[in-house]
């Protein structure tokens, strides 16, 4: 694929719809930096942006490969049935695919991560007095962190008008593990350890 070629497809692709380089850059969520360098043929925008890209000036991720309209009638990929997709779309698809089960593989990692981390941080710093019923603990701060910086990461996707996938819930949950694990310590220390 020719960067100038490209670039010069995509200009002419945002002209024809009246759209400016920032109108551009907003639809797609990128800066109007980046689409004045992709239509200099400075560089291609990521394998993420290609299908918005080619949705936002109304071509096929096929022609938007290949810089240039179809000869015939062109046909629509979201019409066009998933075996008849064609090798770019195809590629662009895995490659997406693959990202996301990447994506999603890393979150769970550092989400179990944090969790046991955590509950090993937490039962470190408990103390029981069994005389008194008593049950003292100090909450650090890194048990809290995790779940604060997802509730404020959350909130900042909201105002930015993104999807959040219940990363709220997730952060919630998160703050609520110290409370959680605190009180069935305490009940199970009271009920087992008591004299």
């Amino acid at each position: 694929m020719d960067a100038t070629r490209f670039g010069c497809f995509v200009a002419d692709q945002r002209k024809k719809k009246g759209m400016t380089q920032k109108d551009l850059a907003a639809k797609i969520q990128v800066t109007d930096k980046a689409v004045s360098k992709w239509e200099r043929g400075l560089g291609f925008p990521d394998i993420n942006t290609i299908e918005d890209l080619a949705d936002a000036l109304g071509v096929s991720i096929e022609e938007l490969m290949k810089s240039e309209r179809q000869k015939t009638e062109a046909v629509d990929e979201k019409v066009m049935p998933k075996e008849e997709l064609s090798p770019a779309a195809e590629v662009v698809a895995l490659a997406k695919v693959d990202m996301a089960e990447q994506q999603k593989t890393l979150c769970i990692i550092a989400l179990v991560t944090t969790v046991l981390c955590t509950i090993a941080e937490i039962l470190g710093h408990m103390q029981w007095d069994a005389e008194k019923l008593q049950l003292s603990a100090d909450i650090p701060y890194t048990a809290i962190v995790p779940g604060v910086t997802i509730l404020v990461y959350s909130l900042v996707r909201r105002l930015q008008g993104k999807k959040t996938n219940q990363l709220w819930a997730l952060g919630l949950s998160l703050l609520l593990i110290p409370v959680v694990l605190f009180c069935g310590a305490f009940l199970f220390c009271a009920l087992f350890f008591s004299k």
